[in-house]
């Protein structure tokens, strides 16, 4: 999210005095940001995942509804590790989030934004809260300005949904074998990290490479006609592949290595300025990696901030241009 789209959010009516934007289905505004209402904010975020997505801004007062701004520092010193354990101690499958600073008329803003799970329902597998406002098993979701529990009828689209997503994948696997040949086509399992071969042979996947299987799939990097390919590094040797031991220091780096391949001399929090002015390298996935909460950027993101040809000055502007913030 940039400072534009988050001045839409909390833009004012000039006949009302209030925001034109009202509390909906990707939307939730809270005054002040409190640790100990994690439980409460990690409901709606859960909610939002189960949805399309959302958006919680803090800094904004209800009855009257105004853009009033944050009377505490809490949000500023957010640590993200803490809030991604909180909801991946309660939660499962994993909620991907990311939180944006901003200041409008001497008024400082946060924002919590989360992203639709591809992993639908999201469901609590812990209670928490002061007043157990999250319960084990329950599952939330978001309707029109409100978050409560989900009702059957949008339990059931979620679940025939995943139904239909499986049969699109058989239909798929189905046409896939038939293009290749059955002779041709070897299963890859992924939970026990086995290729069948036939004959009672198996090629053996190092644990290590499996538990890690994200940071060596190609098509999160490469594309071969268009479509992701699964390229296993390493060597085989007696029907076992061995895996290489993957350096993220030498494949991947993160933003401070990034910006010293880039022959920068700017703090490494300068980045967000960059990642403001290119926010496809912290959506698309060829870009980066995430692991436990670090992002690790690829070598494809290396190469596509050269060809912009950044230097310190032109990084510090997106740091003004976009509002985030900037070390002197």
């Amino acid at each position: 999210m940039d400072k534009q789209e988050f001045l839409k959010l909390i833009e004012i009516d000039t006949t009302t005095k209030r925001l034109k934007h009202r509390e909906n289905t990707e939307l939730e505004f809270k005054e002040n940001f409190n640790k100990n209402d994690f439980a409460l904010y990690s409901k709606t975020l859960s909610a939002f995942a189960n949805n399309r997505g959302g958006i919680i801004i803090f800094g904004v007062k209800d009855r009257p509804r105004e853009a009033t701004g944050m009377t505490n520092k809490n949000f500023e010193d957010l640590d993200n590790k803490e809030l991604a354990h909180f909801l991946n101690e309660h939660f499962a499958p994993e909620i991907q989030f990311e939180t944006f600073n901003f200041s409008n008329e001497s008024k400082n803003f946060g924002v919590i934004q989360v992203f639709e799970t591809d992993n639908k329902p999201v469901v609590c597998i812990k209670n928490g809260g002061k007043k157990q406002e999250i319960q084990e098993t329950e599952i939330y979701y978001r309707y029109s300005g409100r978050t409560q529990k989900i009702k059957y009828s949008e339990l059931k689209k979620i679940l025939d949904k995943n139904l239909e997503i499986e049969r699109q994948k058989w239909r798929e696997h189905i046409e896939n074998i038939a293009k290749i040949g059955a002779k041709n086509v070897k299963m890859l399992d992924l939970l026990r990290g086995e290729i069948d071969t036939g004959n009672g042979k198996k090629i053996v996947i190092d644990k290590d490479l499996l538990k890690n299987i994200n940071l060596v799939t190609e098509g999160k990097f490469v594309e071969k006609d268009g479509a992701p390919t699964l390229k296993l590094i390493g060597k085989i040797e007696n029907g076992e592949l061995i895996a290489p031991n993957l350096n993220l220091g030498e494949d991947f780096f993160t933003t401070k290595e990034l910006l010293e391949r880039l022959e920068l001399k700017i703090h490494h929090n300068h980045f967000r300025g960059i990642a403001a002015e290119y926010p496809q390298i912290q959506r698309e996935n060829k870009y980066f990696q995430q692991k436990k909460n670090q992002k690790y950027y690829s070598k494809f993101c290396l190469e596509f901030l050269k060809k912009e040809k950044l230097n310190d000055d032109k990084v510090k502007e997106f740091c003004k241009k976009h509002n985030v913030w900037s070390k002197k």
